[in-house]
């Protein structure tokens, strides 16, 4: 069935698995049916990201204790926000919001009112220590500016890192300590700018490497050590070379980033990145079965239409963890049979609720705590709920709002300060046009540096402990930071330089390094055989060589390994 997405207006494919799913999922939802979607997928992970603020942090008042804190919503918030260790004190009770269902009105409209009052968490955090500056951080210690931290430790500017330890600007490194600049790493340690490599040990620059000790500036080595540029050397030849590389001047670094390049022309990409899954569409996928258009997936089965999850039977849901029978939802955790829930931990039987943590049958609720049976923060009994509930759904199926996600304009951020400023950009106009509000003082300064680049040593060596006491100016932005202490011990140990751009800005050059989440066919490079891929047929091969208008090479599983072991 093809229908006309009704946000981008482009035409999409509605499956005849996904329907199936969709229809199997509602059999074990207590509110009923789903209707069939009316936004394409892409747009139905698009109306999630804007509920989730990763990066912009707010320096504001507890509105309970009036305590400074660290939030992700400004002061200027119309609703109040609380710190975490308060939010989730008994010194407040979130039913004393509650009210009833008005069926003269749409739930929509009621959802909003409850919004205005219910109180939020400053930061999404569980078992932190001196992670002040960082969100979504979970069983982590003496981290700083990193989102999406898991059983982690003295890391600084990374994302979504897993059991690590002293690392600086990576993203999506699982078990590695003492790196800089790597993304998409396992088991990796003294790594320096490293991608898509794994189990390799004081390693510089490297593209698709496996199970390698001392190598430099490698593309798609195997087992392999003491090579520069894939050339194999003996011990002395290498380090001999390696001390004529500066990794401090820019010059040599661009020389090695050009010689990389040209390598990783000739080297062919493997189509999608998957490892131990059968039956998976999308790319970087990971112990997984049966799942379709998925996204930074781990260990799933049975799912739809899911980025960055862990989760079982899943359709259409941004951010799962450990759930299962879940529709719609953003980053719920160990939920099941819920639809439509926003960061709802702990339950089951959950629908269009928000931040309810440890609770079950609710609809419409807000910031509940080991609570059941509410609807709009009113507690009932099983059986008014029970009673009710069916009435709800028949109101909003005559309003047009049952089976879809919230509205965007009900988002707690504006939209250029979450997730779908990454997903699709927009201009401040065209974000107002739509209704979607704009924030006109993101968190950052400019012009306020005090120390200015050309008055810097280029050598870290030669670089003063009194670095820390100075406010930066991004190069490329402009945009003011400072360097911390334990940052400045990394590169005086690494014996690398400063940063000379603004962390966000370090985020985004990694995040360029990755394929956009979406799938194209494309024919293998060798065999012919069609595939589904996240590389574009029109994209050029990288920036060196785009005038030549090479493209990448890119290949099928089965010739791919014949290519590489």
């Amino acid at each position: 069935m093809t229908k006309a997405c009704n946000l981008c207006r482009e035409l999409f494919e509605l499956s005849e698995e996904e329907q199936a799913m969709r229809i199997r999922l509602s059999a074990l939802f207590e509110a009923g049916s789903m209707p069939k979607p009316v936004l394409c997928a892409s747009c139905r992970t698009l109306v999630k990201t804007v509920w989730r603020n990763e990066r912009n942090l707010y320096s504001r008042k507890c509105d309970q204790t009036g305590k400074d804190i660290i939030s992700v919503y400004p002061h200027t918030a119309h609703f109040p926000v609380y710190e975490r260790h308060e939010w989730w004190s008994d010194r407040w009770d979130p039913l004393s919001y509650g009210r009833p269902f008005d069926f003269s009105k749409p739930f929509f409209t009621q959802y909003k009112d409850l919004q205005a009052v219910a109180p939020r968490a400053a930061l999404n955090t569980q078992n932190v220590e001196n992670c002040d500056y960082c969100n979504f951080a979970f069983d982590s210690k003496n981290c700083y500016l990193c989102v999406c931290s898991y059983n982690s430790e003295s890391n600084l500017y990374c994302y979504w890192m897993l059991r690590t330890s002293d690392c600086v600007d990576c993203s999506y490194c699982f078990e590695s300590k003492q790196c800089l600049w790597c993304t998409d790493c396992n088991h990796i340690f003294n790594c320096v700018s490293c991608t898509l490599s794994h189990n390799c040990t004081d390693c510089f620059s490297l593209y698709d490497c496996r199970g390698c000790s001392n190598c430099f500036g490698c593309v798609g080595l195997r087992h392999k050590e003491y090579h520069m540029f894939n050339e194999k050397l003996s011990k002395s030849t290498y380090e001999q070379r390696i001390r004529e590389f500066d990794l401090q001047n820019p010059m040599h670094v661009r020389a090695v980033e050009e010689k990389l390049a040209k390598l990783k022309m000739n080297h062919p990409r493997l189509y999608s990145i998957q490892e131990k899954t059968e039956q998976c569409t999308g790319d970087y996928i990971f112990e997984s079965k049966n799942c379709t258009n998925a996204y930074q997936v781990y260990r799933s089965q049975d799912c739809i239409n899911i980025t960055d999850s862990e989760t079982t039977d899943d359709l259409d849901s941004y951010h799962d963890g450990w759930s299962q029978a879940t529709y719609n939802c953003y980053s719920v955790v160990n939920q099941q049979n819920s639809a439509f829930c926003i960061q709802c931990w702990d339950g089951h039987d959950n629908f269009y609720s928000d931040n309810c943590q440890s609770s079950s049958h609710t609809f419409g609720c807000i910031g509940l705590r080991r609570q059941e049976y509410c609807i709009l923060n009113k507690k009932y009994t099983q059986e008014e709920y029970k009673l009710i509930l069916p009435k709800i759904v028949a109101h909003m199926e005559s309003t047009g709002e049952w089976g879809h996600f919230f509205p965007m304009e009900l988002s707690p951020f504006a939209y250029n300060e979450t997730m779908a400023m990454e997903y699709a950009p927009l201009t401040k106009t065209k974000a107002n046009d739509r209704g979607l509000r704009w924030q006109d003082h993101l968190p950052y300064t400019q012009g306020k540096e005090t120390v200015a680049w050309d008055a810097i040593p280029t050598h870290i060596e030669d670089v003063p402990d009194t670095i820390t006491e100075e406010i930066l100016a991004c190069e490329k932005t402009g945009k003011n930071y400072r360097i911390t202490k334990q940052e400045l011990a990394f590169y005086k140990r690494k014996k690398l330089p400063l940063p000379r751009i603004h962390p966000d800005q370090r985020y985004q050059k990694r995040n360029a390094l990755r394929n956009p989440r979406k799938l194209w066919k494309r024919i293998c490079g060798k065999c012919g055989k069609e595939m589904q891929t996240t590389y574009s047929p029109e994209r050029p091969a990288c920036p060196p060589v785009a005038q030549r208008r090479r493209r990448e090479i890119v290949y099928c599983e089965e010739c791919y390994l014949k290519e590489v072991y």
